[in-house]
């Protein structure tokens, strides 16, 4: 898969809150989602269990099976060199890439910023793809070359899948490796975002308009057509016996959903991009007496309210915050004999913003949050509130001139 940023970007979402640590490299933190042993157990079983006893039906299961493993393992392997590849020219042209996650539909390469030139953009993209393209070369070529058979390697380019059966298991190994980085290579280049080709596409438009927005649009436009073109694919396969068309239509949904959310995301960017929290948090609001006692506070502030989170102060010194959520877990009786500070979080376990934070690093903190405001803190004291709607709210009065 194509580098992404934010929630449609590299950055995004979605693989890594249930994934295991498992090195560096080049200081890139390498990760393993939960879903990648879904697709490592299809593709051994798929290998063992059809595409090697087809190759060689007098293969032992043990030989069968070791084989699908280690071309498994492998297969992954080179998944990563993939996404490493993105992440080096990344990192060359100061675009930080703190990690890498292999997940369900290949690998993410997490950059905490866009390329800012159509040029950068494109040589990130495409070196994903040429990547895939040499490792397969390098496979089929070595493959060949371990076979020693010359006859054999004329009966292979001419497509007589029988002499596959005189193959021995790393020479077999080599050639399904590259195939289907060949078929990685090929599949990555459709120019659809937020694929690898889509990528490569949106830096052309970019580079021939000057305007990242419209390049984006079309790009993602290209991408949920191709993604529905896929599911359309998938749902024909079904009709006609193909369990396969699951797949499509999976892959389909997944590459509609990412092109969606992934222009989405540079359109918040863009409108938030110049902004800091200070521009948008919310400056009305109230704080209560650390030693205001609870049934006080419910009375006077909590129903009579609509702010769910207030700062607890003892004179002018801040020492936390209390929330709905925070009163919430506590009986009426319960409630009785406390005060504020019985029920604050203390200053040492919130979590806050800055004044000067940048307000689309702040959105993916906010998101993180749910409905519950953030304190914004300058020099010891609250300054503001902000929640992660008031900045959706913010972008839907600013954004339709960038949508348009």
């Amino acid at each position: 898969m194509s580098n992404e940023t934010g929630a449609g970007n590299r950055n995004s979402p979605a693989p890594g809150r249930h994934s295991l640590s498992l090195f560096k490299i080049f200081g890139i933190e390498i990760r393993l989602d939960i879903s990648v042993v879904i697709i490592f157990a299809l593709i051994v079983f798929s290998l063992g269990s059809g595409v090697f006893p087809q190759w060689h039906p007098d293969w032992s299961p043990l030989l069968t099976w070791t084989t699908a493993i280690i071309s498994g393992v492998v297969f992954f392997a080179s998944l990563l060199a993939h996404e490493l590849s993105h992440s080096v020219v990344s990192q060359h042209y100061n675009i930080p890439v703190p990690r890498i996650t292999l997940f369900l539909f290949g690998g993410m390469a997490e950059t905490s910023s866009e390329p800012d030139r159509p040029k950068v953009e494109f040589l990130v993209a495409i070196i994903g793809p040429v990547t895939s393209f040499v490792i397969a070369i390098a496979c089929i070529n070595l493959a060949f070359w371990i076979a020693d058979d010359a006859q054999l390697v004329r009966e292979l380019n001419a497509g007589n899948a029988e002499a596959l059966s005189r193959l021995g298991a790393v020479s077999t190994a080599l050639l399904w490796l590259g195939s289907i980085n060949m078929v990685i290579a090929i599949f990555n280049m459709i120019p659809g975002f937020p694929m690898d080709g889509g990528r490569v596409f949106r830096a052309i438009i970019w580079a021939m308009t000057g305007d990242q927005i419209q390049a984006t649009r079309w790009a993602s436009n290209a991408g949920r057509y191709f993604g529905w073109l896929l599911m359309f694919l998938g749902v024909f396969f079904l009709f006609n016996g193909a369990l396969s068309g699951l797949w499509w239509i999976l892959i389909g949904w997944f590459i509609s959903s990412i092109a969606s959310m992934s222009y989405k995301q540079l359109i918040s960017d863009t409108v938030l991009r110049k902004h800091r929290v200070s521009d948008l948090m919310r400056t009305r609001f109230d704080d209560v007496s650390a030693n205001m006692s609870l049934p006080d506070f419910v009375e006077r502030h909590l129903l009579r309210s609509s702010q769910v989170l207030w700062p607890v102060v003892d004179g002018e010194q801040l020492k936390g915050i209390v929330s709905l959520n925070d009163v919430a877990e506590l009986s009426g009786e319960e409630r009785q004999d406390k005060s504020v500070k019985d029920v604050m979080r203390p200053l040492d376990s919130i979590d806050y913003l800055e004044p000067d934070s940048r307000a689309h690093d702040a959105l993916r903190r906010l998101a993180g949050a749910g409905d519950e405001p953030m304190p914004v803190i300058r020099d010891g004291k609250v300054c503001g509130l902000i929640q992660h709607r008031d900045l959706v709210k913010w972008m839907s009065l600013h954004n339709r001139s960038l949508d348009a």
